[in-house]
């Protein structure tokens, strides 16, 4: 069982409210290829009550989801799950309707998560979608897969599997810390990176959230239909309660 009290890495200085900003290094590991897209929203009537809508619709993450989410990348980097990889998958250009864009990232998820266990490995991740500017609907993906394991050639067949339509810069796959290695190895480079990296994801937290924390961007989250963000249940709050894992 991985140690809980050792010394943690530089995440959760962005739900303290304190005043150190997140280390900006190592910046290139996240940039994304902005894409081009029509920018349309189709929507659809529904059913269910506010809460359970598929064509509700939000414009930024919230103070709740920013803070659960760097809980759960905390928590993940805590118990030996440390994500290694940032995948992004702009599903607008594979063909991916807004509205049905949770279910399509649901199905990418079990995919990854399916692949680790047939390699006696564990998975666990965040996700966030945003619709910038030029880019078009697409979600970012923060993920432990099993190192050693390549993925090339795997996503597109996720893409395709999970209903859209692979064709160029759909999907980007970027080791986090620079090489996979780096999240086993736990270094401050690592913990300072990752830190980047969410910090970049969260860059569609509300201002007020975003000026509260310390984000070096906020705001920038665009119109999305739908869930905005998730995390996997061994990382989510009932297992950091209970200390369990993925």
């Amino acid at each position: 069982m991985p140690d809980l009290d050792q010394p943690r890495g530089p995440l959760p200085r962005l739900i303290k409210g304190g005043k150190r900003r997140i280390a900006e290094t190592g910046t290139a590991l996240a940039i994304i290829d902005k894409i081009l897209s029509d920018g349309s929203f189709p929507v659809r009537t529904t059913w269910g009550g506010a809460r359970n809508r598929r064509d509700r619709t939000s414009l930024n993450l919230t103070r709740q989801q920013v803070d659960g989410l760097i809980e759960a990348a905390d928590y993940a980097e805590r118990t030996g799950l440390a994500f290694n990889r940032h995948w992004t998958v702009h599903y607008q250009r594979a063909g991916v309707a807004e509205i049905d864009a949770p279910q399509f990232i649901g199905r990418l998820l079990k995919l990854a998560k399916g692949y680790a266990t047939r390699k006696q490995g564990k998975f666990t991740a965040v996700w966030v979608r945003e619709n910038g500017e030029g880019e078009g609907g697409h979600v970012h993906i923060l993920m432990h897969l099993p190192t050693g394991k390549t993925l090339r050639g795997r996503t597109a067949k996720w893409v395709r599997l999970a209903g859209g339509t692979y064709r160029a810069k759909v999907s980007r796959v970027v080791s986090i810390g620079g090489a996979l290695i780096s999240a086993e190895k736990r270094s401050e480079h690592y913990r300072q990176n990752l830190a980047t990296v969410l910090a970049y994801v969260l860059k569609g937290a509300e201002c007020e959230t975003g000026e509260v924390l310390s984000l070096p961007r906020s705001g920038e989250g665009g119109l999305i239909i739908g869930k905005r963000c998730g995390w996997s249940q061994g990382i989510g709050e009932a297992a950091r309660r209970t200390g369990g894992t993925a």
